[in-house]
C-alpha cells in the first residue's frame, strides 16, 4: 500500500468520526426541543406539558335577540335596548321558528313546554313546570293560567292576546311565579301577582284598551313579596297605571319596584287601599319614568320608599 492510498483512508476516517459525531450532536439538539431529552442532573424527567382543554362555550341566544351595547341613558322610551331595556330586540321567542300546537294542559309535575308556537292557551295544573321559548296567541281570558301547584317559570315567550278578551297574559293564581324575558301585548293587563312572585326583564306594551278597560301592566290586589324588576312596562292610556298594587282582596306588603323603565297610566305607580288597609313595605327605587302619564307618577296611601328615580327626559331625579 502506497503512502498516498494511507493517507486517504487516514482522512476518510477522520470524516467518517467527524460525521458520526455531528449526527449525534443534531439527534441529541432534535431531543431536547422536542421536550424528549433524559432526565436532568440531580432530579427526575420534566413532565411534558399538555395543551389545556378547550374553554366550554353555552348555546347562542336566539337568532331575535339583539346584544347591542348601551349607547345612551336618556329618551330610552324610544329605543329601549339602545339604553339596556327590555324591548322586542331581547324578550319574548321567535314564533316563525317554533312548532305548531293548540291549546295544552300540563299536569305532570316538572314538565318542560318548549319550542311550540300555540294558537290557545296553556293551563297548568302542577308544579314545577316551565314554559320556555314558546309564542302563545289566545282570544281566551287568560293564555298562561296557574290553576293548582306551585313555582311555575315563563321565560323567553310571547304572549299576544287577541280580540280583546284577554283580561291578562299571565294569571298565575297565587304559585310563587317567576316571569322572566317575556314579550306581553294585545291583553288587558299585562300580568297577575300574588306572593312571592317575580317580573323581571320582560316588555308590557300595547295593551288592549276597550271602553271599560282599566289596564294595568301589572297588578296586585292582595300579596306579598313581589318583585318587579328590570322591565319596560308602556301603558299610554288614560286607565290605569303601569304598575298597580291595591288591597282590594287583601292585604299588600312587601313590593319591591325597581330599576324599570315604565311609561304611562293615569298615575305610573298605584299603591292604594281598596278595603283592607294600607298597602306596606312599598320601595320604588332606580326606576326611569316617561311624560305620558295623566296625574303624576304615583298614586299612594300610606308611605312609600321612593328613591333613586329619575326623568327618562332628562335623567335627572323626580319626587313623587
Amino acid at each position: 500500500m502506497t503512502t498516498r492510498s494511507r493517507t486517504v483512508i487516514a482522512v476518510s476516517a477522520i470524516l467518517g468520526a467527524f460525521l458520526i459525531v455531528a449526527g449525534i450532536v443534531v439527534l441529541a439538539v432534535s431531543l431536547i426541543h422536542r421536550g424528549g431529552g433524559g432526565p436532568q442532573a440531580g432530579g427526575s424527567a420534566s413532565p411534558v406539558q399538555a395543551s389545556p382543554p378547550p374553554a366550554l362555550t353555552t348555546s347562542a341566544a336566539p337568532s331575535h335577540r339583539s346584544s347591542a351595547p348601551v349607547t345612551r341613558h336618556t329618551d330610552c322610551v324610544t329605543s329601549p335596548h339602545s339604553c339596556g331595556f327590555p324591548d322586542a330586540t331581547n324578550t319574548g321567542a321567535n314564533c316563525s321558528s317554533l312548532a305548531p300546537s293548540g291549546s295544552l294542559t300540563v299536569t305532570a309535575d316538572g314538565a318542560v313546554v318548549e319550542g311550540k308556537n300555540i294558537s290557545g292557551s296553556i293551563t297548568i295544573q302542577a308544579s314545577n313546570v316551565t314554559i320556555r321559548n314558546d309564542c302563545v296567541t289566545s282570544s281566551g281570558i287568560y293564555p298562561v293560567r296557574l290553576v293548582s301547584g306551585s313555582n311555575l317559570t315563563v321565560e323567553d315567550t310571547t304572549i299576544t292576546g287577541r280580540g280583546g278578551g284577554c283580561a291578562r297574559a299571565v294569571e298565575p293564581a297565587g304559585g310563587s311565579t317567576t316571569m322572566d324575558r317575556l314579550n306581553i301585548s294585545g291583553c288587558q293587563d299585562g300580568v297577575q301577582m300574588y306572593d312571592n312572585d317575580v317580573l323581571e326583564n320582560s316588555y308590557i306594551h300595547d295593551l288592549a284598551f276597550t271602553g271599560g278597560s282599566h289596564n294595568d301592566g301589572v297588578q296586585q290586589n292582595g300579596g306579598s313579596n313581589d318583585v318587579v324588576r328590570h322591565n319596560t312596562i308602556f301603558n299610554p292610556h288614560n286607565q290605569t297605571s303601569c304598575v298597580n298594587f291595591t288591597t282590594d282582596f287583601g292585604p299588600v306588603s312587601g313590593i319591591t319596584i325597581t330599576g324599570n323603565l315604565l311609561n304611562g297610566g293615569n298615575y305610573t305607580v298605584y299603591s292604594r287601599s281598596g278595603g283592607h288597609g294600607n298597602p306596606t313595605g312599598v320601595s320604588v327605587t332606580g326606576n326611569q319614568f316617561g311624560g305620558a302619564d295623566v296625574f303624576g307618577l304615583l298614586s299612594a296611601d300610606g308611605s312609600v320608599a321612593w328613591s333613586g328615580n329619575v326623568a327618562d327626559s332628562t335623567g335627572q331625579a323626580v319626587g313623587q
